[in-house]
């Protein structure tokens, strides 16, 4: 059986495979998402090939950081994204086309539009369907107080009146970066939890949601649109991979691109840990309208990658691959403390699910193409799942040479898992088409 080649890449990518490193770089800051890497790693890749690529595919485009960046190369960028908030988030930001002029044009009209609001927003605006969503007397839990909310649907309001939609999709994106501030929630890992005694904090007045959003608007977002601008004076039109960012699970998608079009592979698939970003990202989806009933909810986890067990798979078959097996038949060992009844069907699905997308790529790809696929390892019960060695196994089944698998990262496993398992690896997996 093959061994792979493992390099310590720990003080090279260490510092550049965490998106905080993004959070005030133009254009990157938006919207801080905290799964993704940084441009910087897009940069080192771009910088070590000993080709000019013309033609890169990211199947999990998540808040667009690869295209984005190679944007800045001139390097066409296919990026396929089947969340609807990170596909908005990553389309606004791929834009080059806003101006300045344009931009205080329309803030313009959303202040006069939140200088007369309408007393009982919600009777022409109306909160979305999701029960907690907002306070009622009801409930013993909501998500945002009355004000708050209505000071969101102000903005909603006056944003769905704004009839240029380059600006009115732009102005959601500082709107989204905002709603979990100001709700009574926090992002606590694989779930949205409450905020220690939100009960007791000071309510915000819906005029003081107006103002944090302006600001917004004016601290962050304007600066970029105005080093867009003088960029374009300096160069002319700017690259844009706007249209050439897709909405939908590409792991079907990719199938549209021509064969042996794509000569880069640059990429992050949700890791193997039970996070279903349709719930971490569940205000945005819901708060944007890009989510309005539970239906169409329970369609986008469909959708995703195998990597939860929100959704019932049903019954998966198990890939022919030595550390996969072995990694099943020692977790069915624990099947009686299984905190979810599927956890071995997510496990045999997300491998399955990777197994389709190289197989895609496959035909997809030039001779000597490149990928680099960051991902990390699981684990469950003390057993650990090598995400990296399978992964890699899968590849070559379909026709990639592994050349090496960079070591990036030590992640602190879960703290049930701690004692048995003292950190677990995040690899970058350097590939080659044969």
């Amino acid at each position: 059986m093959t061994e792979f080649n493992y390099v310590d890449c720990f003080d090279k990518y260490d510092r550049i495979m965490q998106f905080n490193k993004n959070k005030r770089k133009y254009i990157h800051g938006w919207y801080p998402f905290v799964e993704g890497y940084s441009k910087e790693f897009i940069q080192s890749i771009i910088e070590e090939l000993d080709y000019t690529p013309e033609h890169c595919v990211e199947p999990f485009s998540g808040s667009g950081t690869t295209a984005v960046e190679l944007q800045k190369f001139k390097i066409k960028c296919s990026a396929f994204e089947v969340n609807p908030f990170m596909y908005t988030l990553a389309r606004s930001k791929m834009r080059t086309d806003y101006t300045v002029n344009g931009f205080k044009k329309h803030i313009k009209l959303l202040e006069e539009s939140l200088f007369n609001t309408i007393p009982n927003i919600e009777t022409v605006c109306p909160p979305p369907l999701y029960k907690s969503m907002m306070e009622k007397k009801e409930l013993k839990k909501w998500i945002f107080d009355l004000e708050t909310m209505r000071g969101i649907l102000d903005i909603k309001y006056a944003l769905n009146n704004i009839n240029n939609k380059k600006y009115s999709q732009l102005f959601k994106i500082p709107l989204a970066s905002l709603l979990l501030e100001i709700s009574n929630v926090y992002r606590n890992g694989k779930c949205l939890s409450y905020k220690k005694g939100w009960k007791d904090i000071d309510e915000l007045k819906r005029e003081d949601v107006h103002t944090l959003f302006l600001e917004r608007l004016q601290n962050i977002i304007l600066p970029d649109i105005i080093k867009m601008n003088q960029y374009k004076r300096k160069s002319g039109k700017l690259f844009s991979n706007y249209n050439s960012c897709y909405l939908g699970d590409s792991r079907e998608n990719i199938s549209k691109l021509e064969n042996n079009s794509v000569d880069l592979v640059i990429t992050s698939p949700p890791y193997l840990n039970s996070r279903d970003y349709t719930d971490t990202y569940m205000i945005e989806l819901w708060m944007l309208d890009l989510i309005t009933n539970y239906e169409e909810l329970r369609e986008l986890r469909k959708k995703t990658i195998r990597s939860h067990v929100q959704v019932p798979w049903g019954e998966i078959p198990l890939l022919d691959i030595p550390e996969l097996k072995s990694a099943i038949k020692k977790l069915e060992d624990h099947r009686d403390k299984f905190w979810n009844k599927h956890l071995l069907e997510m496990v045999k699905g997300y491998f399955l699910d990777m197994d389709l997308l190289f197989e895609k790529l496959h035909y997809k790809m030039k001779k000597n193409g490149r990928v680099y696929f960051n991902v990390a390892n699981s684990a469950y019960y003390g057993v650990e799942i090598e995400t990296d060695k399978i992964v890699s196994r899968v590849a070559s089944n379909h026709g990639f040479e592994i050349q090496e698998i960079r070591k990036a990262r030590k992640i602190n496993p879960s703290s049930q898992q701690k004692d048995l398992i003292p950190y677990l690896l995040e690899v970058v997996i350097v590939m080659k088409k044969n």
